[in-house]
């Protein structure tokens, strides 16, 4: 009896150890690629400053063309939204080219040979890339209250776990296309031919309510619509009314986050798999 009880609490602590010894793999990579986004000052300063220039100089010149009276809705206001769903998602997978850098240099090859496991590599990857994205997230939210966004404690919190919902996603997403990459110049091309599509077809500029029926069908399986369209609920929920609100957006609140919820996990079951395939 004693020694089934030993047997117990020795495997029990295996468990525990191999537990740890994992989520301490995944952390290792994610601090690496933590270290390579804040020591890239140029990046990390661009990756704040654009968008907050393309907020500025874009949103008052359409506003500046299409006053509130025609549009009935201030422009500048509906447009901070878009412009964080847009750089946050673009930050995310632009940051998982680390993986064809490192293919490229050999490093990736040390790492797929050594003990760690290929699904925690992926993971830490993708958790790094979110990181980074979250950290751009945070910055330009802040400048909420200087565009005259109502804000506050909980509302700031409940923008960054949705910034957190789609920047997981899209980083997911990234490190899926990048897998099967070998040259830098690939990540360019593939960028421009599917992320300019979607970042367009989000609603980020503009409503996607006129659009023409082929371009709507395409915004409905187009995984930062829904993401823009949470971040215009709940980041403008105190600015304006929930009438005004539902005349830009696509999709409810509820229907958003289901379906990010739903397709985070998706996606992260198939980035790893395609990840364990690397050779």
């Amino acid at each position: 009896m004693e020694n089934n009880h030993s047997d117990l609490i020795s495997e029990t602590t295996q468990k525990d150890h191999w537990f740890f010894l994992r989520l301490r793999s995944i952390y290792i990579i994610w601090y690496r690629e933590i270290l390579i986004y804040f020591r890239n000052y140029l990046k990390f300063f661009t990756s704040i400053f654009l968008p907050l220039l393309l907020l500025v100089f874009f949103g008052t010149g359409i506003e500046a063309v299409f006053p509130a009276e025609l549009l009935e809705y201030d422009f500048i206001q509906f447009f901070f939204p878009g412009i964080i769903g847009a750089s946050i998602s673009v930050m995310a997978l632009s940051s998982t080219i680390s993986i064809v850098w490192d293919r490229e240099f050999g490093f990736l090859r040390e790492i797929l040979v050594s003990p760690i496991k290929r699904a925690d590599i992926a993971l830490g990857k993708i958790l790094g890339a979110t990181s980074t994205a979250v950290f751009q997230g945070f910055f330009i939210v802040l400048f909420a209250p200087y565009l005259k966004i109502n804000f506050s404690t909980g509302l700031f919190l409940k923008t960054m776990g949705v910034i957190f919902m789609v920047a997981y996603g899209m980083s997911a997403l990234g490190i899926l296309f990048v897998s099967r990459l070998k040259k830098m110049e690939s990540f360019s091309i593939l960028s421009q031919i599917i992320v300019a599509p979607m970042v367009f077809l989000s609603g980020a500029f503009f409503p996607i309510g006129n659009l023409p029926s082929w371009m709507a069908a395409l915004s409905r399986y187009n995984p930062l619509t829904f993401g823009i369209d949470a971040l215009r609920w709940i980041t403008l929920s105190k600015t304006m009314p929930a009438s005004k609100i539902s005349s830009f957006s696509s999709y409810s609140l509820s229907h958003c986050l289901i379906f990010l919820i739903i397709f985070d996990m998706i996606i992260t079951i198939i980035s790893v798999q395609m990840f364990r395939r690397i050779k």
